[in-house]
């Protein structure tokens, strides 16, 4: 018996665009393929033709013939990924050989957003080994923080240091490279693979020299890997770097297929293709399949101008922001995040209380710093409150710098920005707390006397406790510290 097979031919077409007759039952996301073996996928049907993005590169001649795929627009996944680096169609890019897909599971790009009824509220924080975020930018597990800021401001190397310091805690990360050069993707799984951290990632890539429709889908795939293991009940670390070129790429795309252009001759639609992406993230209850998709969408911009259009619609669909600054990495600032210009909406009820208390502490020491700062600037002899606010300011801001690839547990976090609160770091400069932070770090950790006070943090009530119980350490720290 003759199986019959739909067909089409090319009407017209515009570089990676093709418009087909034919084909009487196709559906969006249908996959199709011509006589040459290059396949595209149906954007859109129209009345009389359909619109199809062609995935490969090569010429496309009209009057060409093309066949429907079995597949639809989709990708396997599976445990195998986990180590790997694939392309957006779920190819390997990393030179280690096909995918050992022992128990591989299709799965189509384009899914259903899951509705409220299989969320849960976001509890528990999701630890970045990170100071300055855990104890003043809290994330919680499940949410969605968007990253942004301008070029070598160290986002790129935040970002891995998350994915380090996820060793050992069983979170699943998954980096969406989109449209980056591949010097820079090779680059980034040597550093993974060179601190072990591979083991529990995946990398998704497009470069740049690939086919546009081929980068816009990098995102797509991306949630797609996350959601099979979220359904597996893990939580999972998302990182989409970086969604200006997604929006470039989809723009390109969409005046090339003649949709009418909007605000910075961007099509009407961009808002509704990140917020649809976005929204696939969260905390999700047993039923969903438990487990939770952390998502940090990642956009460079030109920080003399918030206002433009893509960096607003991601700042109003996520759950807050973390602003890198160029100014303060060059300083010494690591990471350059702009504390005051920072928020996290969710993140705060994720904290335990003595965190939470000690950090609304700090961010008014900061601003009443920031301030002051103005008027000491004019003034030779400062009030001793003010100069005792100022000299806090620098404690802390010493405390927070955190040199790559280090995670500090999170007892030690909270110890160490309620040291300027004591009286050991009365009189003690920023040059002091540079050469002994270490070893203040190591006598927490390690100290018979000073264990217990880590330990006891979950217990406290408030931050008062804690600093009061802090102050019964100062003898044994100077024994420790040389001034």
């Amino acid at each position: 018996m003759n199986q019959t097979q739909e067909v089409g031919y090319v009407v017209s077409n515009r570089d990676f665009l093709v418009y087909l007759d034919g084909f009487p039952s196709i559906r969006i996301n249908d996959m199709v393929e011509s006589e040459t073996s290059q396949r595209g996928w149906v954007n859109s049907t129209l009345q009389d033709k359909i619109e199809v993005l062609m995935l490969d590169e090569g010429t496309v001649k009209p009057k060409q013939q093309f066949k429907k795929l079995p597949s639809r627009l989709a990708v396997s996944v599976g445990d195998f990924l986990l180590g790997r680096a694939i392309n957006p169609l779920g190819i390997p890019i990393d030179g280690k050989g096909l995918l050992s897909k022992t128990k591989a599971d299709y799965s189509e790009l384009e899914q259903p957003v899951p509705g409220i009824e299989s969320r849960q509220f976001i509890s528990n924080q999701f630890l970045t080994g990170i100071t300055l975020v855990d104890s003043l930018i809290p994330l919680g597990k499940g949410q969605r923080e968007l990253v942004l800021g301008d070029a070598h401001s160290g986002k790129t190397g935040f970002l891995l240091d998350l994915i380090i310091n996820q060793k050992n805690t069983g979170v699943i990360c998954i980096y969406g490279s989109i449209g980056k050069p591949s010097v820079a993707v090779r680059s980034l799984i040597d550093v993974l693979k060179s601190n072990k951290a591979l083991d529990y990632s995946v990398i998704i890539a497009a470069s740049s020299s690939e086919p546009a429709p081929l980068i816009f889908l990098t995102p797509k795939t991306a949630f797609t890997v996350a959601e099979y293991f979220q359904k597996k009940g893990k939580d999972v670390l998302l990182i989409l770097d970086d969604l200006g070129t997604h929006a470039k790429i989809y723009r390109e795309m969409a005046l090339l297929g003649n949709k009418a252009p909007g605000r910075e001759s961007y099509p009407g639609d961009i808002f509704y293709q990140h917020a649809h992406l976005l929204e696939r993230a969260g905390n999700f209850l047993p039923g969903a399949g438990g487990g939770s998709i952390t998502a940090l969408p990642v956009i460079e911009l030109n920080l003399n101008d918030f206002t433009t259009l893509i960096p607003t619609n991601l700042m109003s669909m996520t759950d807050g922001h973390l602003l890198f600054k160029a100014g303060l990495h060059s300083q010494g600032q690591t990471p350059a995040i702009d504390i005051s210009l920072s928020v996290s909406r969710v993140g705060r009820q994720t904290q335990d209380r003595v965190s939470n208390l000690l950090s609304t502490k700090i961010r008014q020491i900061l601003s009443e710093a920031a301030d002051l700062e103005t008027v000491s600037r004019f003034s030779q002899e400062l009030p001793l409150e003010t100069q005792l606010i100022l000299e806090r300011r620098d404690q802390i801001m010493e405390l927070l710098k955190q040199e790559p690839f280090t995670a500090t547990p999170k007892p030690i976090q909270a110890i160490l920005l309620a040291l300027p609160f004591t009286g050991f770091l009365k009189d003690k400069d920023q040059a002091f707390l540079e050469r002994n932070k270490k070893i203040l770090e190591q006598a927490f950790l390690t100290n018979p006397g000073l264990l217990s006070i880590s330990r006891s943090i979950k217990n406290l009530k408030t931050d008062t406790e804690f600093i009061k119980l802090l102050e019964g350490a100062g003898p044994v720290l100077a024994k420790l510290c040389p001034a």
